[in-house]
């Protein structure tokens, strides 16, 4: 969860009731970027420049930020006021019909496959999102369920979750099953209960460094062409860290008319060379 969560909401709902609509306070919010940021700048080489994000980068940011919470649906067993029932009315049974869950609007490329959001898709199951080094499969559970009503398997290249005391509206109690696009790191993938949205999220830790077309096998296609391939920093290894950090400074310097690294490492070794004892130099 985000440490932040919650530590902001007085600022927001003050902004909120002065936009009057989550329409009015996305726009303010919008506006400010554009006027403030560099959010709306667009740059080929924003390491070089120092400012904006490459073309789609910053709507690809949006989707990936709004995509990082679950969806909500409304509870069906909410109460709702019931009109006045004439004094000598007769009850009678009313059997209420199952919630219809509604599946995500999505776009799709020419070829008919979804364009990702937070580099994964949605189903009529599941959500699901990635990064290179893992995939995170988000399904809605019934109102209430709690960790030791699931069964959730997780294997080298399958999965399975199923509901250990099936509900009438699911005989078998399986919400999800099937087969891996790739082979994982079973011991190493978790799953975890969201209890303030009813939601189950599976983290699966990927052995191959590749990006899945699908979270299973046979369910709709992401166009993988369009993910987001960029990672921060902080997402490498110190070694790779400490290499990007050398490149951007020596582009940095050599931008300036100034030595790089190296540069400036030998300049030191022949001023260390003359000031020895019987340097030759």
């Amino acid at each position: 969860m985000n440490m932040t969560s919650g530590r902001f909401d007085e600022l927001f709902l003050t902004l909120a009731q002065q936009n009057g609509s989550i329409e009015g306070l996305l726009d303010s919010f919008f506006d400010f970027l554009h006027r403030k940021t560099d959010f709306y700048v667009v740059s080929h080489d924003p390491g070089a420049s120092r400012m904006g994000f490459l073309p789609g980068q910053a709507q690809q940011m949006v989707l990936a930020a709004m995509n990082k919470y679950p969806l909500k649906q409304i509870d069906p067993t909410a109460a709702r006021p019931s009109a006045p029932v004439a004094k000598q009315a007769v009850k009678a049974p009313v059997s209420t019909p199952p919630p219809v869950k509604s599946t995500p609007l999505v776009a799709l490329n020419a070829e008919g496959k979804q364009l990702p959001v937070g580099n994964g898709g949605v189903t009529d199951k599941y959500t699901w999102t990635q990064t290179l080094d893992d995939v995170s499969i988000h399904v809605d559970l019934p109102t209430g369920t709690r960790s030791r009503d699931i069964d959730c398997q997780i294997r080298a290249q399958h999965v399975r979750v199923a509901l250990k005391r099936p509900s009438e509206r699911n005989d078998d109690g399986v919400l999800l099953e099937g087969d891996l696009p790739d082979k994982i790191r079973a011991d190493e993938s978790i799953w975890s209960i969201e209890s303030s949205t009813s939601t189950l999220q599976i983290s699966l830790e990927k052995i191959k460094k590749t990006w899945w077309a699908s979270a299973l096998v046979g369910d709709a296609e992401i166009d993988t062409s369009q993910v987001d391939s960029t990672r921060q920093i902080h997402e490498y290894d110190d070694a790779t860290q400490a290499a990007i950090r050398k490149a951007m400074f020596d582009q940095q310097q050599q931008q300036r008319g100034l030595p790089t690294s190296d540069q400036m490492q030998m300049q030191n070794l022949l001023a260390q060379a003359r000031n020895a004892p019987n340097a030759p130099i």
